[in-house]
């Protein structure tokens, strides 16, 4: 009977090298290769950053260089003392005139107590020969005092009939009437007939309501100044209310 004995021994066979010289060649050839490739890669995007820093860099420049010019070009100004003086008196203007015109009642704030509405009122009414030298009116019109001329005495009481018939007068008693009688010279006109008459005749009249001609009353608005004839006999009417606001007519 056979028996087979194995002699073999692995340690017998030939052994592969796993880290031989060429494999580590090999590797560091693939190793060296691949660093350099990095290290061209992160060149080439150490270049492109390196640009980009420069450009913003630049372009920062720029707009701090443009933000100075702005800063100077609207840098906020000193007040000019002469404009802020004038701006005050024209405002110290406005609101006087304002006031006035709220008195007379044509202003925003207007009152019912105004005195437009008897300055519309007398200039409703013109009556020829008879002229209006001067109105007074005190608040609220309560007082009043209206003073004139007339060429006829007559005039006098058909003109206050047709004030009696305004809204705003009705109801209103008059103290006193006083008519005086003067003489008046007419203004020297060289074309003038000879013989013509230089002076004439007029009567004066005050007409008072409550007391406006009292001046302790300290409410009285004059309005209107004295005017004398213009040639020829020709008589001013009552002034309109823009007339009589501006001293009356002359």
């Amino acid at each position: 009977m056979s028996q087979q004995i194995n002699l073999f021994n692995p340690i017998f066979l030939k052994q592969k090298k796993k880290f031989s010289a060429v494999s580590m060649v090999d590797a560091l050839a693939v190793l060296l290769v691949g660093i350099a490739a990095f290290y061209a890669y992160a060149s080439i995007e150490t270049l492109n950053l390196d640009r980009q820093s420069a450009e913003t860099a630049r372009q920062h420049n720029q707009a701090k260089t443009r933000l100075a010019e702005f800063a100077a070009r609207y840098a906020p100004k000193k007040a000019d003392a002469s404009l802020e003086a004038e701006v005050n008196r024209l405002q110290t203007q406005l609101n006087a005139r304002k006031a006035t015109l709220d008195s007379l009642g044509i202003g925003v704030h207007a009152s019912d107590s105004s005195y437009a509405e008897y300055m519309r009122a007398l200039a409703r009414h013109s009556l020829a020969g008879l002229w209006l030298t001067g109105v007074r009116i005190g608040k609220g019109g309560a007082d009043m005092e209206i003073s004139g001329r007339a060429l006829q005495p007559e005039l006098v009481p058909s003109y206050i009939h047709r004030l009696n018939r305004e809204p705003a007068m009705q109801g209103r008693a008059f103290d006193s009437l006083s008519m005086t009688q003067r003489d008046g010279a007419l203004p020297a006109d060289p074309s003038r007939r000879a013989g013509a008459p230089v002076a004439y005749t007029y009567t004066e009249f005050r007409l008072v309501s409550g007391h406006a001609g009292l001046p302790a009353r300290g409410a009285a608005e004059p309005v209107g100044e004295a005017a004398p004839a213009p040639p020829g006999g020709v008589l001013p009417a009552v002034p309109s209310p823009a007339q009589a606001r501006g001293g009356g007519s002359k």
